[in-house]
């Protein structure tokens, strides 16, 4: 654009020299005359420049829930956050009293825990498809995706856009979207609107990466939430987070179905009565006392060489012997406490979806998860020993090897290694945190 305005000015110049009239002046004159047009239009090319650069809207920074990104976009939407699970949020921006019919939305995420738990992304391509689908599923619309031109986003290693035309129950309105990737995490921003909205949110929208204050990486919340973190990337979501910020909205009947659902075929809970009972079975005694048992059926407790038992365990047969190697590599590192991280992770798992199946309240889910992590504290002294205990849990549950590679307790084992490798993940929170009552 600086270069058409100039472009222009220096053809202004030459039109009122080639068409002057009047009193013949000076070559002098003239050419401080000519000069002073030329400076003059030069300057005011440049202003007209700059004004047409400025955002003719105003703008305001949206903060997303977990602290870790912020976008720029047009001032006055309302935000309505879903922390959707440990490291990853997502933000939706309802119509400003002046713009109807306009909305946002925007996702962040580990590159390792995407939202709706996604088969393998190969690119940023893939991760656009996703998020395309999660976020228009279920809605009725339709929106015909093009790619669209876009500048890398700053502290990004990658953005793409696309744009399309957005179609719903007759009515047509503008659909954009930029998808953008830092060397862990992956970012999304969807816009739907009129043209004119779309066109003045563009003006302004940017991501910008932020830093987690101290206090919220710190906090009794970031803990809880760290310890159903693999099974929460394993689901896609955090569910007594994802339901507390969908409360009252629509669609949760069909949550509290499911989640009714799942607590009756997967655990036989039926009841607020049968939730806190299974609880505290899980606090109590769990599959580690079972895993205990079962060891010392075989000797696994008597001090036993790790290669004498694996023969008493090859005679086992299979199937038992991976849940015996699971248990006395466990007993060996734990002690007692040798697979209870399995049993106590769950705790916040099934709280979650008891308060989803109107079983307990958000107070009363979290209240009995904070037991769980200040016992996990007790017997742990690092997310690395807890982490640990978890899997060894798991492969003695699902009779499955860890050093399988094809097996569905390594793929957890992977999700720990991604998940504690991320500078700002779910592990980063300090073990040593003091656990005190935040909501």
């Amino acid at each position: 654009m600086r270069k058409r305005l100039l472009f222009l000015a220096a053809a202004a110049v030459s039109m009122t020299l080639s068409g002057c009239a009047g009193a013949k002046k000076g070559n002098a004159q003239i050419k401080a005359e000519t000069e002073a047009g030329a400076a003059a239009q030069a300057e005011s090319a440049v202003k007209e420049e700059e004004k047409e650069s400025e955002p003719s809207v105003e703008s305001q920074e949206y903060i997303s829930a977990d602290g870790t990104y912020c976008i720029t976009m047009l001032k006055g939407f309302e935000q309505t956050d879903v922390p959707i699970q440990a490291n990853g949020s997502m933000m939706g921006l309802d119509s400003a009293a002046d713009r109807p019919g306009f909305s946002a939305i925007s996702i962040g995420s580990a590159k390792g825990s995407v939202p709706g738990n996604p088969e393998r992304l190969e690119s940023l391509e893939d991760y656009a498809d996703h998020v395309a689908h999660l976020a228009l599923d279920g809605t009725g619309m339709q929106v015909d995706w093009q790619e669209a031109e876009a500048e890398n986003a700053p502290e990004m290693t990658r953005t793409i856009a696309r744009e399309g035309t957005a179609r719903m129950n007759g009515a047509k309105g503008r659909a954009y979207a930029e998808y953008m990737e830092s060397g862990d995490s992956y970012f999304a921003v969807l816009l739907i609107g009129r043209d004119s909205d779309i066109e003045e949110a563009k003006q302004v929208l940017s991501l910008t990466l932020l830093d987690r204050a101290a206090s919220q990486k710190k906090g009794s919340k970031a803990f809880l939430s760290a310890m159903t973190a693999v099974i929460d990337t394993t689901n896609g979501a955090s569910m007594v987070e994802t339901y507390r910020a969908l409360d009252s909205g629509s669609g949760v009947g069909k949550i509290t179905e499911k989640a009714k659902a799942l607590l009756s075929e997967s655990w036989e809970i039926n009841s607020g009565e049968d939730l806190y009972e299974m609880a505290g079975w899980l606090m109590s005694e769990g599959h580690n006392r079972d895993a205990i048992e079962f060891l010392k059926q075989y000797g696994g407790t008597d001090g036993i060489s790790r290669e004498a038992f694996a023969g008493k365990a090859e005679e086992a047969g299979a199937g038992k012997r991976e849940s015996l190697m699971a248990a006395y590599d466990a007993w060996s590192a734990y002690g007692e406490a040798a697979v209870a991280a399995w049993d106590l992770s769950r705790v916040g798992t099934i709280m979650g979806f008891g308060y989803a199946a109107g079983y307990c309240t958000y107070e009363e889910a979290m209240d009995k998860t904070l037991e769980a992590a200040l016992k996990a504290q007790e017997l742990y002294d690092s997310w690395d020993s807890f982490n640990q205990s978890y899997l060894y849990g798991y492969a003695y549950w699902s009779e499955e090897s860890l050093e399988d590679p094809d097996s569905s307790a390594a793929e957890r084992a992977g999700i720990v290694e991604t998940l504690t490798s991320q500078a700002n993940g779910p592990f980063s929170v300090d073990w040593e945190t003091e656990l005190v009552k935040e909501w």
